[in-house]
């Protein structure tokens, strides 16, 4: 049986190889994948900028699939069931995962890094990474578990936010999610920062938050004044641009805390960590996901957050490369742009 999937040629050069499906595992679950999400470290991966993986290489690693074929061993699924597949590999021996942190595992990767795209028309999961979609979801947002999963992870890491004042940097998909989490905790005001005005509009409709736009607004300074001269006590930073990183350093108060989702395709150069030391900052990073599936499936089953209002868009699988050149354009007014087969 064979099966479809994306790869990077070369930057901007993104085409769909045939190839066998392999024999599974014991523990395997194949799919027949609904739809597949383009995200943000896909986008790097396209320019082959990404910092950890360079092409040729597959690509994609959010999507929703129903249970096509299982192995021997797996228990718990029946052919038919929708699926959002954790695309996390790790070696489940290491210290780490030992203690349950596996997102800290020393080897750990991604499908899409070892050869398994997320663009394709059937997947492969391990049936332990295999998170059975409730009734009522479908096959839309179920593809956006995944990115979710993210934006919970980065807000858990921020701590509390009951009446606290918090700055998302990036109104894409994640910092959206990330600024609708930070609402439906308790922050007491939200602001969310972009170039873009339809995604800062997009962002506001979603999420709540107040957007700035850094185009026509010294946001620094608006979220200085806004907060008594302050700043903020907690900045999320979601684009991984070395010049909203130094941002996030200005505008967060001292003794504050800021989250470091975005991933920087090159080192920075003028990044004052001074500010750190001066203002007492707690910096964290953030990365991917660890026992967070299950909290984003929670919520959205709760009604907690529609996933669906963030799909703006939808390609056949034969025009993936138009579904890249759309999000990508600096005007761009899609917010999530789904791929179907």
């Amino acid at each position: 049986m064979m099966r479809k999937m994306a790869w990077v040629e070369s930057a901007k050069k993104l085409i769909f190889k045939e190839s066998e499906i392999p024999a599974l595992n014991a523990n395997d679950i194949l799919l027949k994948t609904q739809y597949s999400a383009v995200c943000g470290s896909d986008l790097h991966l396209y320019h082959d900028v990404h910092p950890f993986i360079k092409a040729p290489s597959t690509i994609g690693h959010e999507l929703s699939g129903v249970v096509a074929a299982m192995g021997s061993n797996v228990k718990g699924f029946s052919v038919g069931d929708l699926i959002a597949p954790e695309p996390i590999l790790v070696c489940g021996e290491c210290e780490y995962c030992l203690r349950g942190e596996y997102h800290m595992c020393n080897s750990v990767s991604y499908q899409y890094r070892k050869g398994q795209a997320g663009y394709t028309d059937y997947f492969i999961v391990d049936a332990r990474w295999a998170h059975k979609v409730p009734s009522g979801v479908d096959s839309k947002s179920a593809a956006l578990i995944e990115p979710l999963s993210v934006a919970v992870h980065g807000v858990e890491k921020a701590g509390e936010m009951l009446g606290k004042t918090v700055t998302v940097i990036g109104s894409g998909a994640i910092g959206t999610l990330v600024a609708a989490l930070c609402k439906e905790k308790g922050a007491a005001k939200v602001w969310i920062i972009d170039l873009n005005d339809y995604r800062l509009r997009k962002a506001e409709e979603l999420s709540g938050a107040t957007g700035l736009n850094s185009k026509t607004t010294d946001v620094v300074q608006a979220v200085i004044e806004a907060t008594d001269d302050i700043g903020c006590d907690i900045v999320i930073e979601c684009t991984g641009v070395e010049a909203c990183a130094i941002s996030a350093l200005e505008m967060v108060r001292k003794l504050g805390i800021i989250v470091q989702m975005g991933i920087s395709s090159r080192p920075f150069t003028n990044y004052p960590y001074a500010k750190i030391l001066s203002k007492e900052i707690t910096l964290k990073g953030s990365q991917g996901y660890c026992f967070d599936f299950e909290k984003a499936i929670s919520l959205i089953s709760a009604g907690r957050i529609d996933l669906t209002k963030y799909i703006t868009d939808i390609f056949p699988y034969t025009q993936i490369n138009e579904a890249f050149e759309t999000v990508i354009a600096p005007d761009t007014k899609c917010m999530k742009a789904l791929i179907s087969y």
